[in-house]
């Protein structure tokens, strides 16, 4: 297989530009996927700190207690068990009607779902795109044809929904 991909002549020249030029194509990637993580990151810290709500004692143990669907770590517990959560769910449809009516930008109920959103499109183009710069052409083709399929079915979800 990686002999057929490396007969595609337009893919092995891009690789060979890229394999001597893979500044600011390797940084821009590395970055994007920095950003993406410390958003990301960031807003599971301003939900669990700002949005979140305190567990109850039982429903802390219920929710690490190991099931033999679910083996864990804790069985049996000795002493207090605190929890915390928050929750932050949208559908394609709210989504969609969100960013049509302007919500998105006026409510700040929308503000984590929406850096939520553009976290993940920076850090799926960031990593796939990292790997596509400093990849073989097989690689190339397969982080490209990872990126394409996924923006296309999102895009399609959305369109749908």
């Amino acid at each position: 297989m990686a002999l057929a991909v490396q007969q595609i002549t337009p893919l092995t020249q891009l690789t060979l530009y890229l394999d001597q030029h893979p500044e600011p194509y390797r940084t821009i990637t590395i970055g994007m996927s920095i950003v993406g993580w410390v958003m990301m990151l960031g807003l599971f810290a301003f939900g669990l700190w700002v949005r979140g709500q305190g567990m109850s004692e039982d429903e802390a143990r219920q929710f690490i207690q190991s099931t033999p669907d679910q083996p864990g770590v804790f069985s049996r517990f000795k002493g207090k068990v605190a929890g915390r959560e928050f929750k932050m769910m949208a559908s394609f449809q709210e989504i969609k009607e969100s960013f049509r009516s302007g919500a998105w930008l006026l409510d700040p109920g929308w503000w984590p779902i929406s850096i939520g959103l553009l976290a993940l499109v920076l850090i799926a183009f960031g990593m796939f795109g990292y790997f596509f710069i400093v990849g073989a052409p097989l690689v190339k083709l397969i982080c490209a044809g990872v990126l394409i399929y996924a923006a296309g079915r999102t895009a399609w979800e959305f369109w749908k929904a």
